[in-house]
């Protein structure tokens, strides 16, 4: 009779550890509300919460330049950020020099994002090498990473910044804003952000081609590594694209702390390998989430011990 009900405490005690894992709340940083960031967060931690059966805060923040330092010490979990961002700050350079964030681990790349340069529909601009001399948004002071991207862009172009008028704003929201009041000709930003239809609705906008060659990406990518180019189709979704548009591609990545249990990471992964057409659904940004390229080769950047654990047990990583 003891043993049967010492056996029935530690069943008990086993089913209450597991309600208790299962109920862990987990911080998800997220950009400011408005932008293509918040809105993929958000939308990543519903699906979370509904497959998985996971607490998740989203915790909104002016740029993944302020959230990153935050998961990297522990003080948030977990977040979907560009790989350029990433880089940078796994890697302590641009934004991060000095600084390097050596706790951010890799868990998954959830699908290609794309931005670029948008100008008013009615402009007489259509490639990012029209826009030598132009105002163009810039500094980003609460999102400083994301001037590598601009760079980037003006180089793949054979432009510079010194060949542009800046207009310094603190963020990319804020930036939107100074183009749609007529205080720059150019502004950077996602294709899928919010306020991209806004600014649509507002004054009518284009994106800004780029030349779709080797020597293009290779200028691009002299800046910004983990960029590329990719062509958008026109489409519901693409707003502002009249005609196939190559832009500025790149991986956006989920990225935890390292202090993130490898049980924790197994369930997230597990919930986004079995169901990729939920995945999907999320939001267009995720359109082309595809599970055989949920863990590419990042180089030096690091994968989270659990997720390689995951990977491997799943056939795609050696």
């Amino acid at each position: 009779m003891k043993i049967f009900k010492l056996f029935m405490l530690c069943v008990t005690a086993a089913i209450a550890f597991g309600d208790i894992a299962a109920a862990q709340s987990l911080g998800i940083g997220a950009g400011r509300q408005g932008s293509q960031n918040y809105a993929s967060n958000a939308g990543l931690a519903s699906f979370l919460t509904e497959e998985a059966g996971m607490d998740l805060r989203v915790q909104s923040y002016g740029g993944s330049g302020q959230s990153m330092p935050l998961i990297d010490a522990g003080r948030l979990d977990l977040q979907l950020v560009p790989s350029p961002e990433f880089e940078e700050a796994a890697g302590g350079k641009g934004a991060f020099k000095g600084r390097q964030l050596s706790q951010l681990r890799v868990l998954a790349s959830l699908s290609p994002s794309v931005v670029g340069f948008m100008v008013r529909a009615d402009s007489p601009y259509t490639k990012v090498s029209d826009i030598a001399g132009k105002t163009i948004t810039y500094g980003y002071s609460a999102q400083p990473n994301l001037v590598t991207q601009v760079n980037g862009i003006l180089a793949a172009a054979g432009l510079s910044i010194d060949e542009m008028e800046p207009v310094m704003v603190p963020s990319v929201p804020n930036g939107v804003d100074e183009f749609i009041a007529g205080a720059a000709d150019v502004a950077f930003f996602a294709l899928q952000g919010g306020k991209t239809r806004e600014a649509d609705a507002a004054v009518g906008i284009r994106w800004l081609a780029l030349d779709d060659t080797p020597e293009a990406e290779a200028a691009m990518q002299g800046v910004l590594p983990t960029g590329y180019i990719k062509t958008v189709e026109p489409g519901p979704t693409a707003v502002g694209v009249a005609e196939p548009t190559p832009m500025m591609g790149y991986d956006y990545v989920l990225v935890a702390g390292a202090h993130v249990s490898d049980e924790v990471v197994a369930q997230i992964l597990g919930a986004l390998h079995d169901d990729p057409d939920g995945v999907r659904a999320i939001r267009s940004t995720f359109s082309e989430f595809a599970i055989d390229t949920m863990a590419p080769d990042f180089g030096d950047l690091p994968y989270h011990p659990g997720a390689m654990a995951y990977y491997k047990s799943v056939g795609l990583m050696d």
